[in-house]
This record gives C-alpha cells, sequence and structure tokens, in this order.
C-alpha cells in the first residue's frame, strides 16, 4: 500500500514537473514568435500607411542606413585610391571626379530617402491595385531629385486632351530649366575647366545651327510633357509585310504635348516646315494656330504632319486631325478617353491629381503583340521549343492593361495603380523573364552552330 501510495506520488510529481517545463517551452515559443519593436528608427509606419495590407505583394525596406551620409562616403573613395600607383594629373582628376559624384549625390537631395514600399491587392476578379512608396521624412526633401518631376499634385491636364481613340498615354512634370541650371552649377564647380567651356560651346553651336537662344527655349517650357498614341479602330490599315494574309492593324495617330510659355519653339518649327517647300496649311483662330503639311507620298496611315498653339501647349501631330481631336475633348465638345468604358474600368477609385500618369489600353498591347507574332513567323525560327515559348509570351490574349497615377507629396513620391496585372506575379517573373528572353536569343544560336559542327564533321568524314 506505502509502495503504491509512493508511486502514485512520484507519478504526480513528474506530471508537474513536465506539465512545468512544457508551460515554460510554450511562454519563450510565445516570446520569439511575437512580432517585436525595431530597436532603430525606421520609416516602416510612415510608408505603410500608404500601403495595402492583406494583399499578394507588401514589401518594405528601409534604406536610412544605406543613404544618411552617403555624399561624405563617396568623398572618402580617394583615400581609398591614395595608395595607388598613378600620375599625379591622374590623381587630381579622379579626386575632382570623386568630389563631383559626391556634391551631386548630395545635391540630389536622394540622402534624404528613408524607405521603398511596394504593395499589390486584389480588389476584384484579375483586377489588382499596386501601391508604391519612396518616402523622405516631411521637412527633408531637398535636392532637385525632389523637385525637378513636380513639386505638388495637380488636376491630370493630359487626360482632359486624350482622345477616346487612346491607347497609350504618359504624362509627366518635368523642369527642363532646372536640370540645365544643375548641370550648369555642377559643372562650374567640378574643378574640369574643359567641362565648363564644352556647355559654353554647345549653347553658342546650338544657336548657330538653329538660331534659338538656348536658355531662351528652355525657359519657354512650362514643365509639363506627354505623348498620346492613338489607334483608330474605325479605319483598319495593312501594313506592308509580306505574309501569306493581309495583316491589318488600327490607324495610329501620334500626339506630343508640351505646356508652353510662349510660341518660342512653335516659331522655330513653323520656320522648318516653311523650308521643306511642303504645301503649308494654315490655320489662324483666336484660340488656335496651326500648321500642316500635305505629305506627296501616299501611305497606308493618316499622315500630315502638324503643330498647333491652343490654351497655352504646344502640339507637334501626325496628323491636324488628331490635334483638332484633343482640342475638342479639352473643351468638352467631343468624348474623350476619360468617357471610355475600360478607362472607367481601369481608372476605378485613382486619384484625380498627380504629377505623372500613365495609361495603357489592353488594345495597344494586344496590337504590338499580333505585330511582334508576325514578325516571329517572318524570321521562321526553326526551334520548336523557342517557336513555343516565344508565341506563349506574346500572345494577344495575353496582354496587359494599366492605369498608373503618380504624385509628389511632402513624404516624398507616392504611385497607384490600377490593372489586370498581379504585382506578385510580375515582381516574381522579372528574372524569369530576363531568362526566357535570353534563352530564346541564345538557343538560335546554339542550334546554328551544332548544325555547323555537323557540317564541318561530315566534311572531315568524306575528306580523310
Amino acid at each position: 500500500m506505502k509502495t503504491k501510495r509512493l508511486l502514485m506520488s512520484v507519478l504526480i510529481l513528474a506530471l508537474i514537473i513536465f506539465g512545468f517545463v512544457l508551460f515554460s517551452v510554450k511562454e519563450k515559443q510565445k516570446t520569439v514568435l511575437a512580432a517585436q519593436t525595431s530597436a532603430e528608427q525606421t520609416s516602416y509606419s510612415e510608408v505603410a500607411q500608404y500601403l495595402d495590407k492583406g494583399g499578394s505583394l507588401y514589401l518594405y525596406l528601409s534604406t536610412e542606413k544605406w543613404l544618411d551620409g552617403l555624399s561624405g562616403q563617396i568623398a572618402k573613395w580617394k583615400d581609398i585610391f591614395a595608395g595607388m600607383p598613378m600620375g599625379t594629373g591622374d590623381r587630381e582628376n579622379l579626386d575632382k571626379v570623386i568630389a563631383l559624384v559626391s556634391r551631386v549625390v548630395k545635391d540630389s537631395g536622394v540622402e534624404s530617402v528613408s524607405g521603398f514600399g511596394l504593395s499589390s491587392i486584389a480588389v476584384d476578379k484579375d483586377f489588382y491595385r499596386t501601391r508604391m512608396v519612396l518616402h523622405h521624412y516631411k521637412g527633408k526633401g531637398a535636392g532637385f531629385g525632389w523637385t525637378m518631376f513636380g513639386r505638388a499634385p495637380h488636376a491630370l491636364n493630359g487626360l482632359d486632351m486624350a482622345p477616346s481613340t487612346t491607347a497609350l498615354a504618359v504624362f509627366s512634370d518635368f523642369d527642363a530649366a532646372q536640370l540645365w541650371s544643375v548641370i550648369q552649377d555642377e559643372t562650374k564647380h567640378s574643378g574640369f575647366p574643359d567641362a565648363d567651356k564644352g556647355l559654353d560651346q554647345f549653347v553658342k553651336q546650338f544657336k548657330r545651327s538653329s538660331g534659338l537662344d538656348w536658355d531662351k527655349l528652355l525657359n519657354s517650357f512650362g514643365g509639363e510633357y506627354g505623348v498620346i498614341l492613338t489607334l483608330d479602330d474605325s479605319k483598319m490599315v495593312q501594313l506592308p509585310l509580306p505574309t501569306a494574309e493581309p495583316f491589318e492593324i488600327p490607324d495610329p495617330g501620334l500626339l506630343i504635348v508640351a505646356k508652353a510659355n510662349d510660341e518660342t519653339l512653335f516659331n522655330q518649327l513653323e520656320k522648318q516646315l516653311k523650308q521643306t517647300r511642303l504645301q503649308l496649311l494654315s490655320v489662324n483662330k483666336d484660340h488656335l494656330k496651326m500648321r500642316s503639311v500635305e505629305v506627296p507620298v501616299p501611305l497606308p496611315i493618316t499622315l500630315r504632319p502638324s503643330i498647333a498653339m491652343a490654351d497655352g501647349y504646344l502640339y507637334i501631330a501626325s496628323s491636324d486631325t488628331l490635334i483638332e481631336d484633343a482640342l475638342a475633348v479639352k473643351a468638352g465638345l467631343k468624348p474623350g478617353l476619360k468617357s471610355t468604358d475600360e478607362f472607367k474600368h481601369v481608372a476605378k477609385d485613382m486619384p484625380t491629381q498627380g504629377n505623372r500618369y500613365t495609361y495603357i489600353s489592353q488594345r495597344f498591347g494586344q496590337t504590338y503583340l499580333k505585330i511582334q507574332q508576325q514578325v516571329m513567323a517572318m524570321k521562321g525560327t526553326q526551334d520548336p521549343g523557342v517557336a513555343k515559348l516565344m508565341h506563349e509570351l506574346m500572345n494577344p490574349d495575353n496582354a496587359k492593361y494599366m492605369f498608373y497615377v503618380g504624385a509628389t507629396t511632402d513624404e516624398g513620391w507616392v504611385g497607384i495603380g490600377n490593372g489586370n496585372q498581379n504585382g506578385a506575379i510580375v515582381a516574381a517573373a522579372v528574372p524569369v523573364a530576363v531568362i526566357a528572353v535570353g534563352t530564346a536569343m541564345v538557343l538560335p544560336a546554339v542550334a546554328a552552330a551544332k548544325r555547323r559542327a555537323a557540317q564541318i564533321n561530315a566534311m572531315h568524314s568524306n575528306h580523310p
């Protein structure tokens, strides 16, 4: 009886000890697995407020340790090369180059980048929203890198002039005069007199060849530029490709837009059009000055090179019709891109203000991929594996579409994009695509080398 009680006591004690140990291990695991707070300052919270959680991609990268004081670290590079054998002149030039790089880094404001963020989340079936952030702390965004591409968000004016046939549109703020000022300043303090003289020579040569004052030209730009590519499905044009069946695409049109403070560039372009001695068509209205030239050679596409000034913008287009369409859309006299179902879908819940935007229609991708398919077919790739790979990569059914808006804020650059591309798949596919394209380029060469080697072996066999 006593033995049984003793055994029971030992068993109970063992269970108590085992339970205590197990509880202690679990508590330690909880402590280890629990989320920790960084002992170092990061911009995670500031960046995370712009990102979407719970999607297929969520990335934050702190860059404070990398970039803070970068210019000073670059300046120390000359100490690394101090022990290398080189002439006095070479050493002086190397020191000047290092000092120049250090100064550009400091003046650009790249040292104030505190973090990078990226997220992607599905907001509907096969429809994703991607957000990107290049962050700096409030009050730290000094440097030409932060101001050259816009200083504050504004209405996306480029969308208000995009015709309904727009397949691709890219608009962005850009201060060309500031860029030139930076180049002049950095060159002046570079310690290379020849570089400074080279800039002066460029300005003089530009004026001799064009008749324009370089500074006057730069100051004539208003800091906003854009490109619009249209594809008109109502007019199909046949491309002169040696294919078995006629190959047609929608009639393309190209429009380049620049905000202008005056007519400096327009007047110069008008002078050059007159020098072509082609028939010049002129339009002069209260709000519009337009010049077009007739191309005497018949072409499958609509081509009538034109320039125009209207409402503070300079237009350069493949046809006067395209300029007229853009102005009609801008004036509200004609429905434009914003009225199309495709744009309404891709622009859902997107910001209406920013400093840059990119729009890619699915029609653009489909047309481009069809052309690439025809080009590949004409090349007649013999390797079936390569042909299959390229066909999958260039399948028009996989054409992508997107609408991206970027803004310069008091905390850096913030971008939002909608489209049918999953950000996580895109990020993972980049290295795969590079390998695939490289393979597609290398395999035909390898096959040709094998054939050549076989021919050489055959020749040696026939002539012992």
